[in-house]
């Protein structure tokens, strides 16, 4: 067959296009998957970030422009539910759904990106940014033997490595500097609040609901009591038939009847 030379030949040349894809420095401990490498480092992280967080039409936002790069991808690390919960001899992190991404536009810092596989979709995504060129620039000098911890409680990134956290953003921490793990009091973050319910339809339900429950009332309770203590018909409004009246209409009667022959 005239298309199996041409298969096979196809082959090699997709091979070198994928040894020659460019490889996101790995800035941490961790593994980085090659397609979160492909996101940030192909063009897909910036396109998001411009889509999300660019200039608007009134000038707010990061102009994500051509100058953007992305710098090294490091994976994150949380506390463990152990940890959280006062357990100093449990492991104290595990290895999470995130990698973190410090970015920059024309050489200058402007915040930091996450990035997360969607489970659904089983492909990388854009999770959320914080416009923040401090820790942009910290969390591009993550050491490579280092689990970088995110501190949701105190919104700290922490370097952890032999059994020495050194905060890189400090957040809430009230860390200084270096301090052994063991001396460091894990908070546990607080659950977001739920969103407040504005959905104008949900009022306009409840408005009908209410309104229908009054029709019901008014059908069950209110019209009959107006029916009874209403003004009588007709045939009641002349009142009984009175006796005298009663037996000079039956004696009419007798005297129209033919008599019997």
């Amino acid at each position: 067959m005239r298309s199996a030379p041409r298969s096979f030949a196809v082959l090699p040349l997709a091979l070198v296009a994928v040894l020659a894809a460019p490889a996101a420095a790995s800035a941490s401990e961790g593994s980085v998957p090659p397609e979160v490498t492909a996101y940030v480092t192909g063009g897909g992280l910036v396109e998001r970030l411009d889509a999300v967080y660019g200039l608007n039409a009134d000038g707010e936002g990061i102009d994500f422009d051509d100058a953007t790069t992305p710098g090294p991808v490091s994976r994150v690390y949380h506390w463990t539910d152990d940890r959280l919960a006062g357990d100093v001899e449990a492991n104290a992190t595990r290895m999470v759904n995130e990698w973190v991404v410090p970015v920059t536009v024309a050489e200058e810092p402007v915040g930091v990106a996450i990035v997360w596989i969607n489970l659904d979709t089983e492909r990388p995504e854009l999770a959320e940014f914080q416009a923040d060129p401090a820790a942009a620039v910290a969390l591009a000098e993550v050491p490579e033997a280092a689990r970088l911890v995110r501190d949701r409680a105190t919104g700290a990134w922490l370097a952890l490595e032999d059994g020495v956290l050194t905060p890189l953003v400090a957040g809430a921490s009230g860390l200084a500097g270096p301090v052994p793990l063991e001396d460091y009091e894990v908070v546990a973050p607080q659950p977001e609040p739920e969103p407040e319910v504005t959905d104008a339809g949900l009022g306009i339900a409840i408005a009908a609901s209410v309104a229908l429950f009054l029709v019901i009332v008014l059908a069950l309770y209110v019209l009959p009591r107006v029916r009874r203590g209403g003004a009588p018909d007709e045939a009641g409004a002349e009142g009984p038939e009175q006796p005298e009246a009663a037996d000079a209409a039956a004696e009419e009667a007798e005297a129209d009847e033919p008599s019997a022959v």
